[in-house]
This record gives C-alpha cells, sequence and structure tokens, in this order.
C-alpha cells in the first residue's frame, strides 16, 4: 500500500510539474521582449506579370508538366523535358508570372 501512495504521490508531481513548464513556456511565447526583434516571412523575390494571362515556358516537345505543390501565395511545378532534366518553376497566381527556380541540368552561366 506504501508503494501505492508513493507512485501516487510521484506522478502527481510529475503532472504538476508538466503543467508549469507548459505555463512557462506559453508565457514566454506570448511576451515578447523589446530586445527581441519580431520574426518576420522570408522576402520574396518578385515575379513580373505575363502580358495577355498567359505564360509560355518554351518548353520543348515532349515536356511534362507535374508534382504541383502549394508553396504559401505561389505555386511551384516541376518540369521534365525529354533530356531527363528537371526544373521547377514558380507560378504566382496573382499576376501570372513564372519563373524557373532550379534545374537538375547543365550549369546555366
Amino acid at each position: 500500500m506504501r508503494v501505492l501512495k508513493a507512485a501516487l504521490i510521484i506522478m502527481g508531481v510529475f503532472i504538476l510539474a508538466g503543467y508549469a513548464y507548459l505555463g512557462v513556456e506559453v508565457v514566454k511565447r506570448f511576451s515578447r521582449h523589446a530586445s527581441e526583434p519580431a520574426r518576420e516571412a522570408p522576402e520574396e523575390r518578385p515575379i513580373p506579370p505575363v502580358a495577355g494571362g498567359v505564360a509560355a515556358l518554351g518548353l520543348p516537345a515532349g515536356a511534362r508538366i507535374g508534382d504541383l505543390v502549394p508553396a504559401g501565395a505561389r505555386v511551384v511545378f516541376k518540369v521534365t523535358v525529354p533530356d531527363g532534366a528537371d526544373t521547377l518553376y514558380i507560378l504566382d497566381p496573382r499576376t501570372g508570372g513564372v519563373s524557373p527556380a532550379v534545374t537538375t541540368g547543365k550549369a546555366i552561366q
């Protein structure tokens, strides 16, 4: 019976310690010090709008567009061309601007 009481007391202490830790973390995250700058989202690279609302990517015949992924206010999609090089493009639906981001092909110089 003493072992059961001791286990109950120890578990109660752990539960109280957990609630105390949670309370401290909530207070720390909701109160900002004046010396700490507020974290801001990384600055987005501007994409120029496309005239007419149609973006021509200039892809060769046989290129495939796939793997559309939303990324904040933009859409990232993968284009695979017949020679095997993949390119990630960033589309801004608000303006229609498209820009290549990363390619697995030859380095552009």
